[in-house]
């Protein structure tokens, strides 16, 4: 039979299992000896009480009420018979009536082991969440525990009670007085793994190994350990126990999600994926799945597969701005920032409001043929966040590729007051300066970037240029070959080369000419894709070009 230790392992399992005891019979009736006086005699007493249990064990709960009405006007104030009394009310779903019944029984008779049980177990239903409540049931097993040392499914309950009180030694303790039968029941094992686990003692890996190695071994015995083992960063452990549990039977969509996350915290990417395929198959409403996913296949460096699983994920929750947001982001990543605007624009109209978005917005509209129509949305960030650097820095910016140069040295000098932004802000301070022909400024800002920032591709092409223009030509080759050398495809480090090159009739220009049209056909074809639309089915395959602006998924 099953006992309450067995599997009461989940917080609100033990209405479940008190239910399970009632269909079981195993609410027992202790007899007390002294209620066999009473008048009508010991025999008849047995008979009416055996007639009660056969009663409630075959499902006739009606006429066992009916029976223990009866029998409770012979003997009023029967402990006994209020116990079997608050069976019959469980079973039918009366908890209030059950617990009054219980409470008289023990009341009646203090000595009544069953009628303590049976409170405790009313008890465990809520005490997870009740603290109250948790120290009733706490007091009912220790008084049960005094009746009957050897008690194990006192013993469990009270393992139980204190690991929801964090105190797991003292679990493990009162774990280690089951008898060995009881602990290796897998409630016990799950509940022992839980303690070890929480306490990231030395014991976990064999608990963990001793409870995937049980052939009893479910879902549910599972995430009775897996907080604690995710509190403890052992995804591999976690990982261990779900394929342990799915040998077994199959997992559910939650355990198969699980077991896809602890996968990815592992590094495999692959059988993460494969897993969380599975678990929304198995679900295929979960979008928590499908953003996770996503997260799988751009760490994957799929990125096409992490639109697709977004594209589904957005026809699943059109109205949370998150998933066209994030669906924007990738498609910056990947150059499409026509796609970006499109996406991140869908996600400010369900959130106007949004500081992150119109941050995002505004970024990628300041790259656009007018990066002024970006200043609505970084302004609007500005007055959400007005302390926040990137904002700053990010109206500066915008400001510079408007040619608002003005407006930009005024955002930007703010933006050097902070470590984050400094580097940056004197950057495009010094172009600023270069623009407007202002060399000595311009080299003492792109050289505080430097200072900030060292081996800056962009900035050595532009201290380059500015050697080539003041006839510097060995500090301009300098500067421009360290600046190839971090990024060979640096546009302005290779056109600054080739008019060092025409400049000084340096013999490597015709090679520099060659290697430069090669840089300025792929920065072309670069600009187009920036434009490009795409159709993104859900299998993550891209399914031909559109205009741009013009996506459908």
């Amino acid at each position: 039979m099953e006992r309450g230790w067995q599997r009461t392992d989940v917080k609100d399992g033990f209405g479940c299992a008190l239910r399970r005891a009632c269909a079981a019979g195993l609410l027992v009736l202790f007899l007390p000896g002294y209620h066999l006086v009473a008048q009508a005699g010991p025999e008849a007493y047995r008979t009416s009480v055996l007639t009660i249990q056969q009663q409630i064990e075959s499902g006739n709960l009606d006429a066992a009420r009916a029976s223990i009405a009866e029998a409770l006007k012979l003997y009023p104030r029967d402990g006994g018979l209020e116990n079997l009394l608050g069976v019959v009310e469980v079973q039918q779903g009366h908890t209030v009536a059950a617990r009054q019944a219980f409470s008289a029984a023990v009341r009646h008779d203090p000595t009544l082991l069953g009628a303590y049980l049976n409170l405790s177990r009313i008890a465990m239903e809520t005490a997870a969440t009740d603290a109250a409540v948790r120290a009733e049931a706490e007091r009912l097993c220790e008084h049960v525990v005094q009746l009957d040392p050897a008690n194990d499914e006192a013993h469990y309950q009270l393992a139980t009670l204190l690991a929801w009180q964090n105190n797991y030694r003292r679990s493990l303790d009162q774990l280690s007085r089951l008898s060995t039968r009881a602990q290796g029941a897998i409630g016990a094992v799950a509940l022992a793994c839980q303690d070890h686990a929480a306490l990231s003692d030395t014991a976990t890996v064999q608990a963990v190994a001793t409870l995937a190695a049980n052939s009893d071994l479910t879902e549910q015995d599972a995430f009775v350990c897996i907080p604690a083992l995710r509190t403890a960063k052992r995804a591999d452990l976690i990982a261990s126990l779900l394929e342990a549990s799915s040998a077994y039977r199959p997992l559910s969509a939650n355990g198969l999600h699980m077991l896809g996350l602890a996968q990815e915290a592992g590094g495999n990417l692959a059988e993460a994926r494969a897993t969380l395929e599975s678990a929304f198959a198995a679900d295929s409403a979960s979008i928590a799945t499908l953003v996770d996913l996503t997260r799988v296949a751009r760490a994957a460096g799929d990125n096409q597969g992490a639109l697709g699983y977004l594209a589904h994920a957005r026809e699943l929750a059109p109205k949370d701005a998150a998933l066209p947001y994030e669906f924007g982001v990738i498609c910056l990543q990947m150059g499409l920032y026509a796609e970006a605007r499109k996406a991140i624009g869908a996600a400010l109209k369900l959130e106007p409001d949004n500081a992150v978005y119109n941050l995002g917005m505004g970024l990628v509209v300041s790259y656009s043929e007018d990066p002024s129509q970006a200043m609505p949305y970084l302004k609007r960030y500005h007055a959400l966040r007005p302390q926040a650097a990137d904002g700053i820095l990010a109206l500066g910016g915008a400001s510079f590729r408007a040619k608002e140069y003005d407006a930009a040295a005024e955002w930007l000098k703010q933006a050097t007051t902070h470590a984050d932004t400094a580097a940056e802000a004197h950057y495009y301070l010094g172009r600023i300066a270069r623009q407007e022909g202002r060399l000595d400024e311009a080299k003492s800002e792109l050289n505080e970037c430097l200072r900030l920032h060292p081996d800056q591709a962009s900035v050595l092409a532009e201290l380059g240029q500015i050697a080539v223009n003041e006839r510097d030509y060995t500090k301009a080759e300098e500067d421009l070959q360290r600046a190839v050398e971090l990024d060979g495809e640096n546009y302005a480090a290779n056109f600054g080369l080739l008019q060092l090159y025409a400049r000084t009739n340096d013999p490597r220009r015709e090679q520099q000419t060659k290697r430069f049209e090669q840089i300025k056909d792929k920065k072309d074809e670069r600009d187009l894709q920036m434009m490009r639309s795409i159709e993104i089915r859900r299998d993550g395959e891209p399914s031909g070009g559109h205009e741009a602006d013009n996506f459908n998924h």
